[in-house]
Formats: structure tokens, sequence, C-alpha cells
């Protein structure tokens, strides 16, 4: 379970650097800039390790199109665009709807059921966001905003719900014995070119990059941490723990968030984040531990696959 929480205080990390580096480049530019060359990187990998498994079935093509399209093009794209309008605060709050998300698609497309336990263990976890929100929210008017919904929050929410069901169609391909990086691969730098297409058609190509080598810094920063590491040890982890277990952890992102922004960003350090840390991994460990129980009951049909 440690390697979850590392997964995500990776994750949390990557969101300083986003925000770095999107104040260099025009957003959609930035997507297709950093997925061409994470994804060249990890496609071209796969071409110098076994340049027989480097190509995909025919057969499996449209699979892989469809990853592109969920996995990277609108998680990204749409998650991007809406940023520019909604608060972090909101953006916290429909981020957190992940693992009911994860919960329901499993239901319809792997018809897998919530224990009492594992939903009693979303519950306090989703509980476990309210003190780190509400000492971010002040007064009634702003309380008010919060729950209204526009156009960029209903698109930010098509953005987690493409990101949660990606994960179902990664899953899928890995069964079919593809490798976390071809598949991680291939999925960007395909979605790259889409979203350089689309910034040229929103966009245009004028000035893309504002200062060049501090975009190239925190870009190759992303790359490193989200588009290697972060991607490709949640690959690995889905063989180990289930989609709604993984979506469900996501709850300790904005806590790892939080505390970045002490150390780095000059922020503070409330009561309420400690109230949210120690309800969230309640919540955990409550789910966590029915995941073991039923991991168990596999008998042994889940084992450990080593980074590619």
């Amino acid at each position: 379970m440690i390697l979850v929480v590392i997964l995500y205080a990776i994750l949390a990390s990557t969101f300083i650097f986003a925000k770095e580096a999107v104040s260099y480049a025009k957003p959609c530019f930035l997507i297709g800039f950093r997925m061409i060359i994470a994804g060249s990187l990890l496609w071209g990998s796969q071409f110098f390790l076994n340049r027989k498994t480097a190509m995909p079935k025919r057969e499996d093509w449209f699979l892989f199109f469809k990853t592109t399209v969920f996995h990277i093009y609108l998680a990204f794209v749409l998650e991007f665009w809406s940023l520019q309008y909604v608060s972090a605060l909101k953006t916290t709050i429909i981020y957190s709807a992940t693992p009911f998300i994860a919960a329901l698609l499993s239901y319809f497309l792997l018809k897998e059921r919530l224990s009492f336990k594992k939903l009693l263990g979303v519950m306090i976890g989703i509980g476990g966001l309210m003190p780190t929100l509400l000492a971010q929210a002040s007064g009634s008017e702003l309380s008010m905003e919060l729950w209204r919904i526009s156009l960029p929050e209903g698109v930010l929410m098509i953005a987690v719900v493409s990101a949660t069901y990606a994960w179902f169609l990664v899953s899928q391909l890995m069964k079919k014995g593809y490798s976390f990086g071809l598949i991680n691969g291939i999925a960007m730098f395909m979605g790259g070119i889409m979203s350089l297409a689309t910034s040229a058609v929103f966009e245009g190509f004028s000035s893309p990059i504002k200062d060049f080598w501090p975009f190239m810094m925190w870009v190759f920063l992303l790359i490193i941490t989200a588009n290697i590491v972060f991607y490709n040890m949640y690959s690995w982890l889905l063989q180990r723990y289930s989609i709604t277990f993984l979506s469900f952890s996501g709850f300790l992102c904005p806590c790892f968030g939080t505390l970045y922004d002490w150390l780095f960003m000059g922020g503070t350090l409330a009561w309420q984040t400690f109230a949210s840390l120690g309800l969230i991994t309640i919540g955990l460990y409550l789910f966590y531990q029915d995941e073991l129980r039923s991991n168990r009951a596999k008998k042994g049909s889940i084992k450990p696959i080593p980074f590619e």
C-alpha cells in the first residue's frame, strides 16, 4: 500500500510543474508538445527492446485508438481548458467524484459491486476532504458558488469521467499482453498529435511558447514525473489493485498538494489538513483491508509484474 501513497505524492508534484509550464505556453500546444516527446520515448524504447512486440495487432488498433482518445486527448484537453475558469477548490470537489465514477463503471463494465466495508471507506474518504475544503471556503456567497454548475465545471466532469474510463481500456489492453510502455507510448504519441492539431485550429501557431528554456525545463519535469513515472507506476499497480481502489486513493492527492503548497509556495498548513489526512487514511485502510481479502480469495491469481 505504501507504493499507492508514493504514487499520489508524485502526482501531486506534477500540478506544481504543470502550473509553471502552462504559464510559458498555450495549453493545447503544451499538451501536444509534451505528449509527443513522452510518447516517442516510451514507444521508441519498445522498438529498441523488442521490435516484434512494438506494433499492436491489426485487430487491436481500434482499442488503442479509444485509449488514446479517452486516456490522453479528452482527459487533458478538456481539463486544461476548464482550469482556465474553474477554481482549485471546485476542481478538488469535482475530482472527488472519481471513486464513485470508477465504482459505477466497474459495476456496468466488470459486474463488480462494492462491499459494505469498501463503501464505508469511500464515505469516510469523502468526509475526509471536507475539513480541507471548508477551511479554504469563507462566506455564504462563496459557499453557494462552490455548488453552482456551469459549462467549465461540466467540461471538467467529462474529463474526469474520460480519465477514469480510460483505465478500463488500459487494463483490457494489458490483459491482451501489451506492455505498459507500449500502451502509454502509443496513446501519448497519438494523443499529442491530436492535441497539436487542436492547437493549430483553436490557438494558432503564432508564438505558442513565451519563454523557451523555462518552458523546456518544466515540460521535461512533467514528462519524467507524470508521463513516465506516474503512468507506468499506475499501470503496474493496476495489476495488484482494483481501479476503484486506486481511484479512491486519489483522495491523498489534495493532502500532498496542500503540503507542497506549504513547503514550496508559501502556503499555510492548518489543522484541517491533518484532520483530512487522518480521515482519508482511515478510509483507505478500511477499503484496503477488503481489497486484500478479495485478492487472497483469488488464490494467488494476482502476481507481481516487473517494470518494463
